[in-house]
């Protein structure tokens, strides 16, 4: 994870929007954020984890549940934009919530919808679904996330001081390796119940497949072999029917082929009579066809003689039409002339002066323009004497304001001066006091439980050894019997040197020598503790001394209530003239304010003035200007209502001059439109008249030819036989029903010829040969009878042959099945031994302890190149931290008797450690690490061997290091920074800037 840019508005401090460039400022790879306790510095890493996680730990809960205390005061929106990359992937989030008032005036904070961007895409946009996505790329919780990654202010020491099983829960969250845990257990159970019912299912189909033995197999073959023997014989007899059989049926066929052409002769015979009418039919339509052609040319004279007298007609129609509308049209073209004339003669009437008319609207306009600045003129001189009326007032008030703030100026310069530092060093004292006291106390109850510790070691070391001692009796005893097994009289003895041996030892006992070890050890353990206990025992008791050889308990106490009450009272006359001051100050400022307002009041009423005045001059030119214009229009009477009558009337002259004008042009025009309608009527007139001389003298030839041509016509007619024309038309047939009879007439004597011919064919085949229907009855029986036997038993041996064939393979399958099923079993014994294997989450505690180990192991690199080769961090059974001291010979120490200095540098290197091997989702390396706290516990040197081991994880590791502190000492050391400056009160939030 590596932010990119950070946004925030309306957070904490923050009022107004600040933006951080992350890639500018991790340039370096380390990095500081420097200013005042309180100006906002952790309020950057609060904005982090509320943009990623939607909470604030330290401050607000969780899930916005007490928003308030985020928001900044003079701000009515909290927003928050993070940009940041996950490996090669950019996600951008937005999250805001907005102050509002319900209808009781009671404030409320609601969040609106926050924003996840991937890769310029949004891919959610409600908090759950934002929440849940979060989850997905990144794997860790907000606990985990401060814990190893960004680590604000109170979290820095958190994973030191973890206890054991919430140490391995923190390392298997975010290391995901609950992967190797439930999720393999549940893969195995699943795994194991698929085999399980894979060979069910194998069982069940091996089942399924029947009774499949060796003697059902070899019944059926020998079962096969019989029955090919009987269908050879049936096929022998079979063939020997086939020839007889054959030919009686090329017998039976021709004998049934003759009669059936003897009645399709027959037949043909009968229709006869209806062929000889088909062919007059087709006689008579032949001959009747050679006069259509003409007919339908007579018919199509007549038609066009109808359409010449229809046309006739209708021209001698419209000819009459036209003549009723010439007539119309030159009413009307006198009526018009008529009003011509006399509109001619109205417009003669009217004479206006247009230069008078003229002269006249641009009087009237300058006059009204006149009036309008004389009016402007004298509203003009009353605001101006309104502003100098107040500019009087504001010179009053001014001069009583300087004089009430030089009285109060004089007042808290005469007040009682008290000196704040008087009131800290008074707090410090007590400080200090309430510290000895309370250490002594501390000292003292820790001095009462070591002793009671020592106690307790003592009597389990006296127990101890005194087990031990009579083991180690027992021991050398049965060393000595070993001894004696290889003494005789004159062999000296290893031990005395002795070779008289009087009382060699006999008796030996069984002692469990593992039990002998252990206690060994226990008591070098306990030895190892009771010297502990007794050294911190010492230590403490020479603390005490210490502080009671400055003064005793009491005579502490008592001063401590004394120095309280000299505090109390410079307090009291702190706050008294604080008070008086404030009361002052405020007044001061008021007045000070007010004397500005005023100020800034009048120097704006000075400026109207002076625009006023200018004002005023502008207006008395153009009167001027416009007087001059009127004179120049040299009118007879200057009066306002009389120009506007007499303007009134040469406009309502102009106005009928203007009507009788248009109307005379209406009139032009419709004289125009009536001569052309009349020309235009002539003219069609003519080209009409024209039209029916042609007509009539068409008419009269077409009704000349068409009598000539149906005389003609007539008589070929009667010489051909025919009656009349309507008696040709009834014998005339379409094409179709002529192809039809045509088609009969060639079909019948095309059959007739065709069935003679091939009853000779059939009687020339048959020779003679005559057919009996009681032997071909009997012979069909016969045949019959045998081809269905022998389809019997090919059907027979066809069954037994599948039947075979299945079986055979039914086998086969199941023995594949056996096999299948051995292997599945083998496989099913490996996933049940796997699972005995995965109980309790045995592997995953394993995993967590090896990187736990490894974790351990880095840190342990980095604090002994710190403390210069004397601190190591080791683990306990329980996964606890401890620390040994190489300078001491090899001191084990709990994690919980460092120093603050000690705690922070700890913390630190196990924190690098472990954020070194961070890996979200447990695939993209954590490229940032963050800060908050702890180096105003180092001195200067133990800072520079920190700032080193950063300098080198920055860039061995190509970490993104950031330091969050006030410690002036750092700024020099880090030349990458960001300044945060603290917010002022009443005038603006806290602000960042890049160095």
């Amino acid at each position: 994870m590596r932010p990119i840019k950070l946004e925030i508005t309306g957070l904490q401090s923050f009022s107004k929007k600040q933006i951080i460039d992350f890639d500018e400022l991790t340039s370096l790879g380390l990095f500081g954020i420097f200013g005042e306790t309180g100006s906002g510095k952790s309020t950057i890493l609060d904005a982090i984890i509320l943009a990623i996680f939607d909470e604030i730990p330290r401050t607000m809960g969780r899930q916005g549940k007490n928003i308030k205390p985020c928001l900044n005061q003079d701000s009515d929106v909290l927003e928050v934009y993070l940009k940041f990359a996950l490996g090669k992937d950019i996600f951008e989030i937005t999250r805001v919530y907005k102050k509002k008032f319900n209808r009781k005036g009671e404030e409320k904070f609601d969040q609106m919808n926050p924003i996840l961007i991937l890769n310029g895409d949004i891919i959610a946009d409600t908090v759950k679904n934002v929440e849940t996505k979060i989850g997905e790329y990144f794997g860790i919780g907000v606990s985990d996330f401060t814990r190893s990654v960004v680590l604000p202010q109170g979290k820095f020491s958190d994973f030191l001081k973890l206890k054991g099983a919430e140490k391995m829960t923190m390392l298997e969250n975010i290391f995901d390796l609950e992967k190797y845990g439930t999720q393999i257990s549940e893969k195995l159970k699943l795994k194991n119940n698929i085999l399980k019912d894979k060979i069910s299912s194998l069982q069940n189909q091996i089942q399924g497949k029947g009774d499949i033995s060796i003697d059902v197999i070899n019944n059926l073959e020998s079962d096969y072999a019989e029955k090919i023997l009987n269908l050879d014989l049936i096929k022998k007899r079979r063939e020997s029917l086939e020839s007889s059989y054959e030919e009686t049926k090329i017998i039976r066929e021709l004998t049934q082929d003759i009669e059936k052409y003897n009645l399709n002769l027959n037949n043909l015979k009968l229709n006869e009579p209806s062929i000889k009418k088909y062919e007059s039919d087709i006689q008579n339509h032949e001959n009747a066809l050679l006069f259509k052609e003409r007919i339908e040319d007579i018919n199509r004279l007549k038609y066009d003689l109808k359409n010449k007298n229809v046309e006739l007609t209708k021209s001698k129609e419209i000819q009459a039409k036209l003549d009723m509308q010439n007539n119309s049209l030159k009413e009307e073209e006198q009526e018009k002339t008529y009003s011509l004339n006399k509109i001619s003669r109205e417009l003669a009437a009217l004479k206006i002066d247009y230069k008078e008319l003229d002269s006249l609207r641009i009087g009237i306009q300058l006059l009204n323009s006149l009036h309008y600045k004389e009016n402007q003129l004298k509203d003009l001189s009353i605001l101006l004497e309104e502003f100098e009326c107040q500019l009087n007032k504001n010179n009053d008030s001014l001069k009583d304001l300087k004089e009430t703030l030089l009285k109060n100026e004089k007042s808290k310069e005469q007040l009682e001066k008290i000196d704040s530092t008087q009131i800290e060093v008074k707090m410090e004292e007590i400080a200090n006091l309430k510290s000895d006291i309370e250490r002594s106390n501390s000292l003292n109850q820790k001095l009462k439980d070591l002793k009671t510790t020592e106690e307790s070691i003592k009597n389990n070391f006296n127990s101890i050894n005194l087990v031990l001692e009579n083991l180690e009796t027992l021991n050398r005893n049965n060393l000595a019997v070993e001894l004696g097994k290889h003494l005789s009289d004159g062999n000296s003895c290893p031990v005395c040197g002795s070779t008289h041996h009087p009382h060699i030892a006999t008796n030996q006992s069984d002692i469990d020598s593992n039990k002998l070890k252990t206690l060994r050890e226990d008591k070098t353990t306990i030895e190892r503790n009771l010297i502990a206990v007794q050294t911190q025992i010492i230590h403490i008791e020479d603390e005490l001394k210490s502080i009671q050889n400055l003064k005793d308990i009491e005579t502490l106490k008592n001063l401590l209530l004394e120095k309280i009450e000299e505090a109390n009272s410079l307090k009291d006359s702190f706050n008294r003239v604080s008070a008086e001051e404030r009361k002052l100050d405020e007044t001061i400022l008021t007045s000070k304010t007010s004397i500005r307002h005023i100020q800034e009041d009048n120097s704006k009423i000075s400026e109207n003035i002076l625009k006023i005045n200018d004002k005023i001059l502008d207006v008395k030119k153009q009167i001027f200007i416009e007087q001059e214009k009127i004179d120049v229009l040299h009118l007879e009477n200057k009066s306002l209502d009389y120009m506007e009558r007499r303007k009134d009337i040469l406009e309502q002259m102009d106005s009928e001059s203007r009507n009788l004008t248009s109307i005379k042009t209406t009139i032009d025009e419709d004289l125009k439109k009536i001569k052309d309608q009349l020309f235009e009527n002539l003219k069609e007139m003519q080209e009409s008249s024209l039209v029916i001389g042609k007509l009539e003298e068409n008419i009269k030839i077409l009704t000349t030819k068409i009598n000539s041509d149906e005389t003609f016509l007539n008589a070929e007619i009667k010489a051909q036989g025919f009656e009349s024309v309507d008696t040709i038309l009834t014998f005339i047939l379409n094409d179709t029903s002529a192809l039809e009879l045509k088609k009969h007439i060639e079909t019948h004597y095309n059959e007739e010829v065709r069935f003679k011919s091939l009853m000779e064919e059939a009687l020339s085949k048959l020779d003679g040969r005559t057919f009996s229907n009681e032997n071909w009855e009997k012979l069909q029986d016969d045949y019959s009878k045998i081809k269905e036997d022998e389809k019997i038993l090919n059907e027979q041996i066809t069954t037994i042959k599948t039947n075979l064939e299945r079986l055979k393979l039914l086998m086969k399958e199941a023995e594949e099945l056996f096999n299948q099923i051995n292997i599945l079993t083998k496989e099913q014994d490996d996933i049940v031994m796997l699972q005995k294997k995965m109980e309790g989450k045995k592997f995953v505690k394993f995993l967590a302890r090896k990187k736990l180990n490894y974790i351990v192991y880095q840190a342990s690199k980095r604090l002994q190149q710190i403390t210069r080769g004397r601190y190591t961090i080791t683990v306990d059974n329980n996964c606890d931290f401890n620390i040994v001291d190489a300078f001491n010979s090899n001191f084990t120490r709990e994690c919980s008797t460092l120093s603050g200095g000690e705690t922070f540098i700890v913390s630190l290197v196990l924190a690098l450690a472990l954020s070194s091997q961070l890996q979200l989702k447990g695939k993209i390396q954590l490229e940032f690490f963050f800060l908050d706290e702890g180096f105003g516990t180092l001195d200067s040197t133990l800072l520079d061997r920190v700032i080193e081991i950063l300098e080198e994880i920055k860039w061995k590791e190509k970490m993104k290091i950031g330091i969050i502190s006030h410690v002036e000492d750092l700024k020099i050391r880090i030349p990458r920074r960001l300044e945060v400056s603290a917010a002022i009160p009443g005038e603006k939030g806290s602000t960042i800037k890049l160095i």
